[in-house]
């Protein structure tokens, strides 16, 4: 597969089948995105893969965690509910939600909220990190290697999900990884479509490219 093909085929996906990628092939991908762009080749990012038993034990812990109403999540990076992004962020936002809703109805949340307490059965999770003292360049590192590694990944057939869930209890993902003096910035869930999954249908429509960029000359 071609970069072109690889990024077009890449899409969220919110339910996994039970196929387990291989040691050898997170390993690749991960090498693979190091080749990413880095500030002043910085390399700031390391990154931590559950996967077996230890994140089957996290999946669990994730969903209860999930059900209990007294627990709310402390990020590692700050949450910004809708409201408090720019205006053309928050439309794309709430077109995306009424696209979901037209195609699932009423049944749409709690089909999304199930997936989200089992962690989306995904049967490898990335966690990208950064140090906790990270200046916001760092951020771009993290961005960028992110992104390769979900391009590499999808070259060799396996699919992927980047999502706030899988951070939004950093505390307890430093105690069952042991990891001190990082900061959780993203989770990438990583593995094969469950194809008969219909949340998998799920979309992001993109804006046009003429909305996006402009030529000066």
């Amino acid at each position: 597969m071609d970069a072109e093909k690889a990024i077009i085929n890449r899409k969220s996906i919110r339910a996994f089948n039970k196929q387990i990628p291989s040691d050898e092939d997170l390993l690749d991908i991960v090498k693979i995105a190091q080749k990413s762009p880095s500030w002043i080749n910085s390399q700031p990012v390391r990154i931590f893969i559950a996967k077996g038993d230890k994140l089957d034990a996290m999946r669990k812990e994730h969903k209860s965690i999930n059900e209990n109403p007294d627990v709310h999540t402390r990020s590692d990076l700050k949450f910004t509910p809708i409201r408090e992004w720019d205006i053309e962020s928050q439309n794309n936002m709430h077109n995306k939600r009424k696209a979901d809703l037209s195609m699932f109805g009423n049944k749409f949340d709690e089909m999304k909220q199930v997936q989200s307490d089992n962690l989306f059965d995904a049967p490898a999770v990335a966690y990208i990190t950064l140090p906790n003292n990270y200046t916001e360049w760092s951020l771009y590192d993290a961005g960028a290697m992110s992104e390769a590694l979900m391009i590499a990944a999808q070259d060799k057939g396996i699919d992927s999900m980047p999502a706030f869930e899988f951070v939004k209890y950093p505390d307890r993902l430093r105690d069952n990884l042991g990891v001190r003096n990082r900061s959780f910035v993203l989770g990438i869930g990583l593995g094969y479509r469950d194809e008969n999954n219909p949340i998998n249908q799920i979309e992001g429509k993109r804006m046009s490219v003429n909305e996006v960029a402009k030529i000066i000359k």
